[in-house]
């Protein structure tokens, strides 16, 4: 079951790069705005204060998120489906390198643990003693979903990919959309498999992150933020709720945080058990087809 809990934990992390429609494919370049659409003259200080305003907020987003170096929280992961399961969990992450989540039910004794540093993801299942050491395009089928990509999900922060957190210097990467009280951030080069946008209430706090796939029938990513707060390293969502399908049974995950600790020596153990059998990277993805 344990080896169940960190699969699920990371593939649904991994949601904002893998689609149900296959592998990825190359990315898109926006399409360029016909010359009937351009605004007449007369309209362009209006257009112009526009732009602005837009810019203005996009930086604003940007600027909320922060900076930090390590990060080490304690909380709890839960699934439910057709199996359901809650426990606590610590997770530490080093910016841009590494990310660890161990399961510890109870708040105990770790029970299995899940590393990803650079190219390199590990899961171990101690209950079991078996461990997986694979090159993380295991999972992301070659799209460019980094370790910062997972850190920024992890702590609701836009990005995007290939080019990592939205910054003020990447507003001109992005379109905004003012609907219904709330800001559509999405970028402009999409993937042909899916397409992924960021939603922003008035101040500035993330409240979805959106992957919806090109195909027909394909599963739809839903990852809703809350509890945002401002923390020194900028704003940070407390919980995060993850909605979607997997092998067409409805697949939800809940990640919320007790407690933050920000720029503190960490360290993550990345030695492989001597001991533990090793599984093969196919034996994760038929974890998942397991129900």
């Amino acid at each position: 079951m344990m080896n169940k809990i960190t699969t699920h934990l990371l593939a649904v992390a991994m949601a904002v790069a893998v689609t149900a429609c296959g592998s990825p494919k190359a990315a898109v370049q926006p399409s360029q705005p016909a010359a009937a659409s351009l605004p007449a003259a007369t309209s362009q200080p209006a257009a112009t204060a526009q732009q602005t305003d837009k810019a203005t907020r996009l930086s604003a987003i940007a600027m909320s998120f922060g900076t930090w170096k390590t990060m080490k929280a304690g909380g709890s992961v839960s699934l439910s489906g057709s199996q359901s399961f809650s426990s606590s969990m610590q997770m530490r992450m080093i910016k841009d390198k590494s990310i660890y989540i161990s399961v510890r039910p109870l708040g105990m004794v770790e029970v299995a643990k899940l590393v990803i540093t650079g190219d390199t993801l590990i899961v171990i299942d101690k209950l079991h003693k078996r461990y997986l050491c694979e090159n993380v395009k295991l999972i992301t089928n070659g799209l460019p979903a980094s370790v910062s990509t997972l850190q920024d999900l992890f702590l609701g922060r836009a990005f995007i990919l290939g080019k990592g957190t939205l910054s003020s210097g990447m507003t001109g990467d992005v379109t905004l959309t003012h609907v219904d009280g709330s800001y559509l951030v999405q970028p402009k080069q999409q993937y042909q498999g899916f397409n992924y946008d960021f939603k922003f209430d008035q101040d500035n706090k993330i409240l979805s992150l959106e992957v919806t796939p090109a195909a027909a029938g394909a599963s739809t990513y839903s990852v809703n933020y809350s509890d945002v707060s401002k923390t020194v390293a900028g704003n940070v969502a407390g919980q995060i709720n993850v909605a979607t399908k997997l092998n067409k049974a409805d697949f939800k995950f809940k990640l919320e945080y007790s407690s933050f600790t920000w720029n503190d020596d960490v360290k993550i153990d990345t030695q492989l058990p001597s001991n533990y059998k090793r599984i093969a990277g196919s034996s994760l993805l038929n974890m998942l087809g397991q129900r």
